[in-house]
C-alpha cells in the first residue's frame, strides 16, 4: 500500500525576474512513507555533498490521505495569512469563517475537536469559549514544510479522540551540511518494505546554501519573504534561516502579518470585525548522528488583536509558548519515534472599537502537555512483507477561564465570574495496526486502539450570588396614615446564581473507556488502477465547554459560542461520547506515462450519540433579534457525500511548455434524525421549546458545505508558471432549522495567478476574485458586528466574502 499524492487544483504561480546567487545546487528531498518505496543504497539521487535534512513523519499507505507538500504551499502562501487556506485544493476539505488566521477546519462536513489536528508533535487545543485560537493559528504559512489530510477510513495510528480525520502539519525541519566535496552516494528504492537495517536516516535536500569555515564545513541556508495583499492592505514578512555542520544544526522561522478589514465584492462596504495582527517566531536545535536524530524546538506566538465579525467578542490578546522535543531513531529492527511536548497559552477576549467600545475582559489560561512513542517494526513471517505499528501517546489539558467583573455594572459583578475552574482533560491512548501485502495486488491494514478520557473541574461562580439581584427603584407616597415617602427594593433575576450552586454540589468528574477499530484492503487491479474500501470506528469524548459550561443565563449562554450562528450554548455534563462508524471505497487511475490521472471517494458515516444541541430558551441579539439559548445533547446523525478528483495533461512541447488543467468536486449530506420538531414554535420560548421534545423528527447537520467544485488552467514553461482558476459553490439551503442556520446563494469566482522562480529569486502575482463578485460564503456565519454597530435588524445576514484582491510578493533564497 502507498500514499498517494494527488496533484491538487490549483497551482499558484507567478511571473518574476531571475537573480542567480553563488549557492550551490541541491536536488529534491522526496517524502518517507511507510508502505511506499523507500531510501537504499544505490541508483538515482544526490551527492553527499549536499546539504541534508531530517525525514518527515513517516505517512502509512492510504488512498484517503492528501498530501500538501513544500513545493504547493509555496504557490498557495503569498495569498495566504491563515495556514487553513493551504488547505483550500484539498478533497473534501472546507472551514468555518473566523478570524484572520483562526479559521477552523473540516472535513467532510466535521470540524474543530473532531479532527486531529497535529502541529508537529503538538497537540494544542482551544482555549476559548468561542474557539479563537484553533490549533493550525499557532503556525504561518512560511513555517510549514508539509501538510496530510486523512479523511475517511482512517488509520488507528493517525489520531485517537477524533471522528472526522487528521490534519498533520510537519512544520520546517532542520537542515544538516554533509562534510564539502565528499563524493557522491546515491539512494535508492528498496521495495515497498525496507526489511534490515540501517534505515537511512537523512536524504538531499533541495535548497540554496552557502558554506564557511576552514573547511567549508558549516552550511547556512535561508530565505526572505515579503507579500502585500490591496483589499484588505494585508502585509507578511516572514523568513527563515538554518545554520548547521554534519552533526549540528540551528533553524530559525520568523513571521509577522497585519490586515484591516478587507471590503466585500460587488464595490462593497468594508466587512467590520476582519483585522489582525499576527506574530509567531520559532527555533529548533537539533542533533543526528549514525541514524538518529535528537531534536528540540520553541516556537512564540503572539496575536495583539482579532477581529472576529460573526462572534459577539474579538480577540484583544493571545500570548503562546510551545516547547517540543523529538527523538527518531533507526535500528535493526525498525524505527522509534518519541516525542513530548508543552504548549502555554494566555488569551484574552473584548471588544474591538467598531464592535463596541466597552471594556468586558474574559480571559483563559491552557497548558497542553504529553508524549507519543511511535515504533514501526518490519518483519516476514505472516504474509511475507508485513509491517506492525505500535504506539502510545498522552494529552493532557488543563482550562482556567474567568470573566472579570465590569465596573459599575449591575449584570457582570460584583465578583469574577468562573466558566471553568481548574478544568482538565486527559487522555491516555495506545495502539496497534499491521499492514501486510499478500500478494502483489493484494494488501490489507488492520488496526485497535483505546483511548481512556478523563475529566473534571473546579467549582464554580457567577458574577453576583443573590438571587434576584436587588435593584433599588422609587415607590410611591403612602395613602393611609403611618405611610410615607420610601424605596423599595425591585428584584432582577439570576439564574446564574442557582445554576453554578447545583453545580458545585454535584460529583462532575467523568471517564469515557473508548475503543477505535479500522479495517482495510487495497488491491492493485495493474499499475493503471487501484482501488481500497474499508471501515472504521473512531470515538471522540466531549470537550471542555461541551460538557461543564454550566451558565443558564441569556449573557453567559451567549459568551459559550464557537459556530459563528450567534446562538448561545450551555453544557452537559451527561454527554456521551461521539462514535462514528464510516465505510469508504477509493479508486485511483492513472495514465502510464502521467498524461491523467483520477481519484473518486464515496464515503457514508453513521455517528452515535453525535453531539448536537436543542433549544432551551431564547437570548437576545444585536439590534432586538431574538437567537436561541441551546443546550448540548446527543442525537444521531449521519454524513455521506463523495470527493472527486483529477488532472490531464493538455499540450507538452520545448517551445510552449506544459498546459493542464487540474480540478474536484465536493458533495456532502449531514442529517439529524433525533432533533424536536420546532416547526410550530418560531421563536416563542421555552415552553414550546420543551413541547417539542415529545416529536421527533429530521434536520439538517449544521454548517455542512454544498456542492463545490475548484478547476485550473496551469500552465508551466521553465521557471514560469501560471494559473486561471474558477470556484463553483452551489446554494446552501440543507440547513440546521434548529439554529436558525442562514441560506446563501451560490456564486462563481475567479482567479489568475502567475509566478517566475529563478533559482534565488522568487515573484509571485494574483489577483482573485477578477469580477468582483458579492458572494456569501456558505460556512461564514452570522454578520454580528453590522447589525450591532448600526443598530438596524436590516443589516442582519450572512458574512460576505472578500471582494478583488490584487496579490503580489517576493522571495529571496540563499
Amino acid at each position: 500500500m502507498s500514499t498517494r499524492h494527488l496533484t491538487r487544483g490549483v497551482s499558484a504561480g507567478a511571473i518574476a525576474l531571475a537573480m542567480l546567487g553563488a549557492a550551490q545546487a541541491q536536488t529534491a528531498l522526496p517524502d518517507i512513507r511507510i508502505g511506499a518505496a523507500r531510501p537504499g543504497s544505490s541508483g538515482p539521487g544526490a551527492g553527499v555533498g549536499a546539504p541534508v535534512q531530517a525525514p518527515p513523519p513517516a505517512t502509512d499507505a492510504d488512498a484517503d490521505a492528501t498530501i500538501i507538500d513544500r513545493k504547493e504551499i509555496v504557490a498557495e502562501r503569498p495569498a495566504a495569512a491563515d495556514t487553513v487556506k493551504l488547505l483550500e485544493n484539498a478533497p473534501g476539505v472546507s472551514w468555518y469563517e473566523g478570524g484572520g488566521v483562526s479559521r477552523l477546519p473540516a472535513i467532510h462536513g466535521m470540524a474543530d475537536d473532531r479532527l486531529k489536528i497535529m502541529v508537529g508533535g503538538v497537540e494544542p487545543t482551544s482555549a476559548c469559549a468561542n474557539h479563537m485560537n484553533p490549533p493550525l493559528s499557532y503556525i504561518d504559512p512560511n513555517n510549514v514544510d508539509r501538510i496530510e489530510v486523512q479523511s475517511g477510513v482512517m488509520p488507528v495510528s493517525k489520531g485517537g479522540d477524533s471522528i472526522g480525520g487528521s490534519i498533520l502539519v510537519t512544520p520546517r525541519q532542520p537542515v544538516f551540511a554533509p562534510p564539502a566535496n565528499a563524493p557522491a552516494v546515491v539512494l535508492t528504492p528498496t521495495g515497498p518494505f525496507l526489511l534490515g537495517s540501517p534505515y537511512p536516516p537523512f536524504l538531499p535536500f533541495n535548497g540554496q546554501g552557502l558554506r564557511f569555515g576552514a573547511q567549508n564545513q558549516i552550511l547556512a541556508t535561508g530565505a526572505i519573504s515579503a507579500f502585500f495583499r490591496t483589499n484588505n492592505n494585508g502585509i507578511t514578512v516572514s523568513g527563515t534561516a538554518n545554520v548547521a555542520t554534519d552533526h549540528w544544526s540551528l533553524l530559525y522561522n520568523g513571521a509577522w502579518s497585519r490586515a484591516t478589514d478587507y471590503h466585500a465584492g460587488g464595490g462593497g462596504e468594508k466587512v467590520l470585525s476582519t483585522n489582525f495582527i499576527s506574530e509567531q517566531h520559532s527555533a529548533t536545535v537539533a542533533y543526528q548522528n549514525n541514524g538518529h536524530l535528537f531534536s528540540l524546538r520553541g516556537a512564540i506566538e503572539n496575536i495583539p488583536y482579532q477581529g472576529f465579525p460573526n462572534q459577539r467578542m474579538d480577540m484583544t490578546g493571545n500570548r503562546a509558548y510551545t516547547g517540543d522535543a523529538k527523538y527518531f531513531g533507526t535500528y535493526d529492527w525498525g524505527t522509534v519515534d518519541a516525542r513530548a511536548f508543552y504548549h502555554y497559552v494566555a488569551h484574552t477576549m473584548g471588544f474591538l472599537q467598531d464592535k463596541q467600545p466597552a471594556y468586558m475582559p474574559m480571559n483563559t489560561i491552557g497548558k497542553d502537555y504529553g508524549y507519543s512513542i511511535k515504533t514501526e517494526i518490519p518483519f516476514t513471517q505472516i504474509s511475507g512483507r508485513d509491517l506492525l505499528r505500535l504506539g502510545s501517546e498522552f494529552h493532557g489539558f488543563n482550562l482556567n477561564d474567568w470573566w472579570e467583573p465590569v465596573p459599575d455594572s449591575m449584570m457582570m459583578g460584583p465578583f469574577t465570574y468562573w466558566n471553568i475552574n481548574n478544568g482538565q482533560r486527559n487522555r491516555l491512548g495506545h495502539y496497534a495496526e499491521w499492514e501486510a501485502a499478500w500478494t502483489p495486488k493484494w494488501s490489507t491494514l488492520l488496526g485497535v486502539r483505546n483511548d481512556t478520557v478523563w475529566m473534571n473541574t473546579g467549582p464554580v461562580a457567577p458574577y453576583d450570588w443573590r438571587n434576584p439581584i436587588p435593584m433599588p427603584g422609587m415607590g410611591g407616597m403612602g395613602m393611609g396614615m403611618g405611610m410615607g415617602m420610601g424605596m423599595k427594593m425591585m428584584g432582577m433575576p439570576n439564574p446564574d446564581a442557582p445554576a453554578a450552586f447545583a453545580f458545585n454540589t454535584q460529583y462532575n468528574g467523568r471517564t469515557d473507556i473508548n475503543f477505535d477499530a479500522v479495517a482495510k484492503a487495497r488491491y492493485q487491479h495493474d499499475d493503471v488502477s487501484v482501488y481500497e474500501f474499508g471501515y472504521s470506528r473512531k470515538t471522540r469524548s466531549p470537550n471542555l465547554y461541551e460538557r461543564y459550561a454550566w451558565g443558564v443565563g441569556s449573557m453567559a449562554m451567549a459568551m459559550n459560542n464557537w459556530f459563528g450562528d450567534l446562538n448561545g450554548y450551555v453544557g452537559n455534563i451527561n454527554l456521551k461520547p461521539e462514535i462514528a462508524h464510516t465505510f469508504g471505497v477509493t479508486g485511483e487511475w492513472r495514465d502510464r506515462n502521467g498524461a491523467w490521472e483520477a481519484r473518486v471517494n464515496p464515503y457514508f458515516s453513521y455517528i452515535e450519540n453525535f453531539i448536537t444541541a436543542e433549544r432551551w430558551t431564547n437570548i437576545s441579539g444585536p439590534a432586538g433579534i431574538p437567537f436561541v439559548g441551546m443546550q448540548f445533547v446527543n442525537h444521531e446523525a449521519a454524513i455521506y457525500g463523495v470527493d472527486a478528483s483529477g488532472r490531464v495533461r493538455l499540450w507538452e512541447s520545448p517551445e510552449y511548455g506544459r498546459f493542464s488543467v487540474s480540478g474536484n468536486v465536493n458533495y456532502a449530506f449531514g442529517q439529524d434524525f433525533d432533533m424536536p420538531n420546532y416547526t410550530y414554535c418560531g421563536m416563542s420560548g421555552t415552553n414550546c421549546y420543551l413541547f417539542a421534545r415529545n416529536f421527533r423528527t429530521t434536520d439538517g447537520l449544521y454548517h455542512i458545505m454544498p456542492l463545490n467544485a475548484r478547476g485550473a488552467l496551469e500552465h508551466r514553461l521553465g521557471g514560469w508558471s501560471s494559473a486561471v482558476e474558477l470556484q463553483l459553490v452551489d446554494n446552501k439551503t440543507h440547513v440546521s432549522f434548529a439554529r436558525n442556520e442562514l441560506t446563501t446563494g451560490g456564486y462563481a469566482l475567479v482567479n489568475l495567478r502567475t509566478a517566475y522562480d529563478w533559482g534565488s529569486v522568487r515573484f509571485d502575482l494574483a489577483l482573485e476574485n477578477l469580477f468582483d463578485t458579492l458572494y456569501y460564503p456558505p460556512l461564514g456565519g452570522s454578520y454580528f458586528t453590522l447589525a450591532k454597530a448600526t443598530n438596524n435588524p436590516w443589516n442582519y445576514g450572512p458574512v460576505p466574502g472578500i471582494g478583488r484582491n490584487f496579490v503580489a510578493g517576493m522571495t529571496v533564497k540563499f
